[in-house]
């Protein structure tokens, strides 16, 4: 504790001392009237001057009328919303420093990742995310096609009054998903008028960006109604080299390695059969090249987008209304319709070839085909019949190829209430949900097409009559100029046929998954009795939830064009759960007993049972206290245990072995680094580059990955305590405020597909990987084994020299610890209204093992988790200012440095006794960033009204990411790729 304490001194004192020095310059005008200030970006709540009433919930709690106790409830307010120039709410979340992503570009991103459902202090993410997220207090559907998680962005931004975010365990009051803590949306209410806001944004390679919104309301004696809709587009942002020379994939200049292909267009050749021979890097070459990553020239990138293009609509309504003194209704209804557009590469594919039939004899005994390619050629000089080629098919075919990930989403919800006297209030809601998801890919390289029309098989090895592993279906052809691949000649002299180059791109693959939610709640809540401090409150319910979901497959076969070869696949899965809760206040001490040094003590605790039909019942139960020392300093703790139930999706088909969508047998052809120690046969590949005590797979030496779901996994189980304390004088500095929170979370049993990276590192799950030094062919034994029912979806390599087991399981167990750290202080001048502050998330451990082993920690690295970082300190730093309906403001963001520890490090992990010692990696620079934001407010009244318009510039000073040893040069997890970006518009109120 010694050591974070120093830290948290340093780090208020240096706050202080910032804050001192912006506000030493107008301090002498003091004494001059000023108008209101700005709310903060990020503020403690309740604040002293907005305590909530006894009709609103704050999150964290199921007692209305009262903070949660003990909690560090952060709130990014309406005005604050309004000063990001954020499209989506994605861009609002990366504005709080304890949610993963502060530095990323938050647009372009699709379901399954922390951008799109969000992360609070990085404690898992995908099948193991651990944060809830909630829209007035209730679920929401669940979306995509891979993991399923909550869309926060279904929302238009001009309903939503503020963004509540709870940083601690909370499955006390939730149930599951909540062991990091709890993402409240809360939706505008009693709102009279009207408002359109229209914004466009713009940066260098000409990406956009566009928002607009409509937001209606009115009032009446019993009831309001609020309608809202919303727009916004971005992207695409393309793979412009020029104005962005980092995304280029060859860092070799950099003091990086080159991510590029030797998958070329015209085709790429070895000589023979062996995976190690030289390369011709084209047909009419005259001399090889030693077949190493750093000689490979070719760039598919440029194909495809880096981020794409994003167009949402959203609407909402929401419609109260009292019926008597008592009893009082509130419904709503939200709509949301998302595309997701981008520009993929067709694809490649490296595969045997002949020149004559009868070369390959051995796997056609009966020459029942001849298989000899018509446009076969050899390099200059060159005599052999048998070739290995890798080719890239964009040349050929031209763009065409996307890749789109859609949704159309709605909810709708009754809320009831009943007033029972001044004391206690019975609620009830019903909630409906449903989320459609479409993920389609269309216009890739049929690869068994490509494959059929160079070789006359569908095997890459070119041996006919054999079929791929777990199928029975055999297709072959002989070769003619009609039906034959030139892979050996470029778009202009190319001789492949019409009809072969429009079976070359009928390529399909379709996912659709369908989530349904219904949520029944009813619970009662008030005061029981009096106590000397206070009144005793609790709060009691119960609650029904139901989870379907019916995903649907269609994708090739791997036989031929996907009009006429496809395979389909259906998984109904299905949830129901029952739950019991209850929570007590107690107030212990109270201003007016007079105690030394207490003028408040409180104690909260809370409680909920669980029971799933799927795998049982979980308790989980939560202490937290409140200790007032004086008016303005208040000490707060608490601790507690949450819990995560495994998805549907990550359980799968029980009566399949836990098959569902994502199952799938692939290629890999990753670039990693090997350690001989851990993995002795990697050094016996032969040709396998090894320097000191590492091996480089890649390309050269492709495996396969085994993907499926597990129906035997568990809940993922987390226990979770804070302390921290709140200053907010009210008799002096009066308008500072600082918070500090020092956070404890440890997650067992967390739900992931261990990255190979991981795998790689750490002994405890060495087995997942296993080294094939010879190679096995695509029918060996052990391959089917292997394999079990799982699909094929995409050629197997010609020789396999390793199987990754990538099955889901509960292995991932994390011990986090870190400091949440908050400043701001309103200064009134008579030149304006300042407000100076900031807030930090700053990690002291991030500890990990797997399925027990080893404990090692990835503090400041990034990769080795390839779903969710562990960047050490993520702040955001402010000064804004108002003065006469003019409001400037100045953001300071910062990540920073930490070491890449993905498998494309330059220098490998260091691991000893079968972990990662904190030592190798890359190291990756600190990121920096400015956003400024400009207002004016037109004068009341008028044609306008209280209309304002404004200019923000997110990354002022148009920095770069800094370079991470990736294919693109950056890491989305710390740097955005977009730049400065540069937005416009204009808010009309009526």
């Amino acid at each position: 504790m010694i050591q974070p304490m120093r830290w948290l001194i340093r780090r208020i004192s240096a706050l202080l001392l910032i804050m001192g020095a912006m506000i030493a310059l107008p301090a002498w005008a003091q004494s001059t009237p000023a108008p209101a200030a700005p709310v903060q970006v990020t503020e403690q709540l309740p604040q002293d001057d907005a305590e909530p009433t006894a009709d609103i919930v704050v999150t964290g709690t199921s007692i209305r009328g009262v903070a949660p106790v003990g909690a560090n409830l952060v709130s990014v307010g309406r005005e604050s919303i309004e000063q990001t120039g954020s499209v989506n709410v994605q861009q609002i979340l990366k504005t709080v420093p304890s949610i993963t992503g502060l530095g990323g570009a938050g647009v372009g991103q699709t379901a399954g990742n922390s951008y799109y459902a969000p992360t609070i202090h990085s404690l898992g993410s995908s099948a193991s995310n651990s944060t809830l997220t909630l829209i007035d207090g209730h679920r929401l559907p669940l979306g995509g096609t891979n993991h399923a998680l909550a869309d926060p962005s279904m929302l238009p931004t001009i309903a939503i009054e503020r963004v509540e975010v709870l940083a601690e365990g909370a499955s006390s009051t939730y149930g599951s998903d909540a062991v990091a803590g709890v993402v409240n949306f809360i939706t505008r209410k009693n709102y009279k008028g009207f408002q359109a806001n229209g914004q466009i944004g713009f940066a260098d390679g000409g990406y956009r960006t566009y928002s607009a919104g409509l937001l209606y309301g009115n009032r009446w004696d019993t009831g309001s109604v609020l309608v809202a809709y919303g727009f916004s587009q971005a992207g695409p942002l393309v793979n412009d080299y020029a104005a962005r020379p980092f995304l280029q994939p060859n860092h070799i200049d950099e003091g990086g390695t080159s991510f590029q292909s030797f998958n070329c267009s015209p085709a790429t050749i070895q000589m023979g059969t062996s995976g190690s021979a030289p390369v011709f890097l084209s047909p009419t070459a005259t001399a090889s090249v030693p077949n190493t990553g750093a000689n490979a020239p070719c760039d598919t990138t440029i194909f495809s987008d880096r981020l794409g293009k994003e167009t949402r609509h959203t609407a909402y309504v929401k419609i109260t209304q009292d019926v008597g003194d008592n009893l009082s209704f509130t419904g709503d209804f939200n709509y949301s319709k998302r595309k997701n557009l981008s520009r993929v590469a067709r694809g490649g594919i490296s595969a045997r070839v002949f020149q004559t039939d009868g070369a390959n004899s051995a796997g056609d005994p009966a020459n029942a085909i001849d298989q000899a390619n018509p446009f076969f050629i050899n390099p200059p000089g060159q005599a052999g019949t048998t070739q290995t080629i890798r080719w890239n098919a964009d040349q050929l075919l031209g763009p065409g190829a996307t890749s789109e990930n859609s949704a159309q989403t709605w909810f709708a919800t009754l809320n009831a209430e009943y007033r029972l006297g001044e004391n206690f209030r019975i609620t009830a809601l019903g909630m409906i949900g449903q989320d459609e998801t479409l993920a389609l890919t269309q216009g890739t390289l049929c690869t068994a097409c490509a494959l059929l029309a160079l070789n006359g098989t569908t095997n890459a090895n070119g041996v006919a009559n054999q079929s791929n592993p777990g199928r029975t279906d055999v297709v072959q052809q002989s070769l003619t100029g009609a039906n034959a691949l030139d892979v050996w000649n470029g778009p202009a002299g190319n001789r492949t046929s019409a009809a072969v180059l429009a079976r070359l791109v009928d390529s399909r693959s379709a996912q659709r998954g369908k989530n349904v939610i219904k949520q029944g709640r009813i619970g009662i809540d008030g005061s029981v009795f009096d106590l000397p401090a206070g009144k005793v409150r609790i709060a009691l319910g119960g609650e029904l939830l139901s989870y379907t979901l019916d995903t649907a497959v269609d994708r090739p076969n791997g036989t031929g064009p996907s009009s006429l070869a496809n395979q389909s696949f259906f998984f109904p899965t299905h949830r129901s759960v029952q739950s019991a809760y209850g929570e007590i206040l107690v107030p212990v001490i109270g201003a007016d007993m007079g105690v030394p040094l207490i003028r408040q003590f409180d104690i909260s605790v809370s409680g909920r049972y669980d029971h799933y039909n799927d795998f049982g019942s979980t308790s989980n139960p939560k202490i937290a206290a409140n200790w007032e020392v004086f008016d303005g300093f208040k000490i707060r703790g608490n601790w507690s245990k949450s819990f995560v139930a495994p998805s549907l999706r990550s359980l799968g088909d029980p009566n399949a072995n836990g098959l569902y969508n994502e199952s799938a047998v692939v290629q890999l052809t990753d670039t990693q680094q090997v350690p001989v120690s851990s993995f002795p046969d990697v050094a016996l590949i032969p040709g396998i580059p090894c320097a000191n005590g590492f091996c480089q797979i890649s390309g050269l030496t492709p495996g396969i990955r085994i993907q499926t779901g597990n129906p035997a996994l568990n809940p993922q189980k987390g226990t979770t305590w804070s302390i921290g304390f709140d200053f907010a004088p009210r008799n002096f500095l009066t308008g500072l405020r600082i918070s500090t929170t020092l956070f404890n979370n440890k997650l067992r049993g967390g739900i992931t597909s261990p990255p190979l990276s991981a795998i790689i590192n750490s002994a405890s799950i060495n087995n997942l990987l296993v080294f094939y030094p010879a190679g096995l062919s695509p029918t060996d034994p052990i391959v089917a084994a292997a394999i079990g029912n799982v699909p094929i979806t995409t050629a197997l390599p010609t020789r396999i020299y390793y199987i990754y087991d990538f099955r889901q399981r509960n292995t991932l167990n994390l011990t986090i610890q870190g400091l949440d750290i908050a400043a701001s202080w309103r200064i009134p001048t008579g030149i304006g209204t300042f407000t100076p502050g900031g807030s930090v998330t700053q990690f002291l451990k991030y500890d990990q093992n797997f399925s027990g082993g080893r404990t090692f920690s990835v503090l400041g690295t990034t990769g080795f988790n390839t779903t969710f970082p562990s960047i050490r300190t993520q702040g955001r730093a402010y000064l804004m200012w108002e003065y006469q309906g003019i409001s400037a403001s100045i953001f300071a963001n910062h990540v920073s440095g930490y070491r890449n520890w993905s498998g494309s490090t330059v220098s490998p992990v260091v691991v000893a006794g079968g972990a990662p010692t904190g030592a190798g990696g890359d190291r990756v620079r600190p990121n920096t960033t400015i956003d400024t934001h400009l207002a004016w407010n037109f004068s009341k009244g008028g044609l306008l009204g209280d209309s304002e318009i404004y200019v923000d510039v997110e990354n002022l000073f148009d920095r770069d990411p800094p370079f991470y040893n990736g294919s693109p040069g950056y890491d989305s997890y710390g740097a955005s790729p977009l730049g400065r970006v540069v937005s416009m518009g204009l808010r009309a109120k009526f």
